[in-house]
């Protein structure tokens, strides 16, 4: 086993009453074993960090639409989701809703699910129609145009690239052929990526025509969703006025209520397997020190002063694998967006800095208990053979 006195410096100056960093040294004296361990705790947290990510990725995709939308959603009575709901509405009912008051504006959209086979493969876009020129459509397209004529597509580019079709291309949706006219980013779900396609087209496509499946509203100034969602349903009696954060809310827990629980128990256990390995590693870390704390106590280093080293030793560690375990979680981001783009995990500064405080208390929790022992120590103990 190391000891202090590797670092010869260290004993000397204490004795002559000098200020040594003694915890960075005691740290640096063996640094095979100081990269194994933090190496051991950035792995724990890279995983945690990216279980939890993919968690919320799913959720944040399955709303991706509604989340770029206006504030309001009506759809016909009963109606609380987006992406699950049924709901068929007259197209007119537009005029009768830009007449509530506090109603700026209020645009048609239809959508549904269509099942394109492509190489073989059954794929289920969502497919959202709207009218050119007003809210609704592609927000940024990577390539080519929006639809401005019946038979036109846009299709996820993610999507597109992963069946190699482009521009030009042509897909068939119920018998009709679709001609692919630009490719959408910021579109990709593993469960739901989304297309677009004129209203008219869709409406053909469900033989409804005249109707629409949802108005998008957006309220004019000064006035709360919340409180116009209510005016409208007294207003026009037979619809269903919510929020979009209702609407997201409700689509999230329809979709991913069934990975959920799964996806909960994998982020639980990684997050106790990170929590054990920060502990043991901190706990062996300072258990492994006994000479070296009993060669500090006989150079006339007080029972708290040693508390705080290994203190301060546990908090270096443990800061040092969070931080590069975010890197490492930050790098995998980029291996993932490049090897399976349609999976969206999200890592954010403040799931790092609660990682960072749980990592924090475990490994000063998993100092204190052995560095309680050391303060015990004979002094004379470092002397025995």
């Amino acid at each position: 086993m190391s000891s202090i006195t590797d670092c010869p410096r260290a004993p000397a100056a204490l004795a002559l009453g000098g200020r040594v960093p003694v915890a960075r040294r005691q740290l640096l004296c063996e640094p095979a074993k100081l990269a194994v361990s933090v190496l051991a705790i950035a792995a724990a947290v890279a995983l945690v960090l990216l279980l939890t990510g993919l968690r919320r990725g799913i959720g944040e995709q399955v709303t991706l639409y509604i989340d770029r939308q206006p504030a309001l959603l009506v759809g016909q009575a009963g109606a609380r989701n987006f992406i699950g709901q049924t709901s068929v509405l007259p197209e007119t009912l537009g005029v009768r809703l830009e007449r509530v008051s506090g109603v700026a504006a209020a645009t048609p959209i239809s959508k549904q699910f269509a099942m394109l086979t492509l190489h073989g493969r059954r794929v289920l876009p969502l497919l959202v129609g709207f009218d050119p020129g007003k809210p609704g459509g592609p927000w940024d397209l990577a390539a080519g145009r929006a639809p401005r004529a019946r038979g036109e597509i846009v299709l996820d580019r993610v999507l597109a690239d992963e069946h190699g079709l482009k521009v030009g291309s042509i897909v068939e949706h119920r018998g009709t052929p679709l001609r692919v006219v630009g490719l959408s980013r910021g579109t990709t779900a593993w469960m739901t990526p989304l297309a677009f396609a004129m209203r008219a087209t869709l409406n053909a496509l469900s033989r409804q025509p005249g109707t629409a499946t949802f108005f998008l509203v957006r309220p004019g100034a000064g006035v709360s969703p919340v409180a116009l969602a209510a005016g409208i349903e007294r207003a026009l009696p037979g619809v269903s006025a919510f929020t979009r954060e209702e609407a997201a809310a409700n689509d999230r827990s329809l979709f991913t209520g069934a990975f959920n629980g799964v996806l909960l128990a994998m982020v639980t256990i990684a997050f106790a397997v990170a929590i054990m390995v920060i502990g043991l590693t901190v706990y062996s870390s300072t258990s492994e020190r006994g000479r070296e704390y009993a060669t500090l106590k006989a150079l006339g280093l007080r029972r708290r002063a040693l508390l705080r080293l290994a203190a301060g030793q546990a908090g270096a560690l443990a800061l040092a694998g969070t931080a590069l375990g975010a890197g490492l979680a930050f790098a995998g981001l980029s291996v993932a967006a490049a090897v399976a783009p349609k999976y969206l995990i999200v890592v954010t500064a403040e799931s790092v800095a609660l990682m960072g405080a749980a990592a924090l208390a475990m490994a000063l929790a998993a100092a204190f208990l052995p560095a309680r022992y050391l303060a015990r120590l004979d002094p004379a103990s470092a002397f025995r053979r």
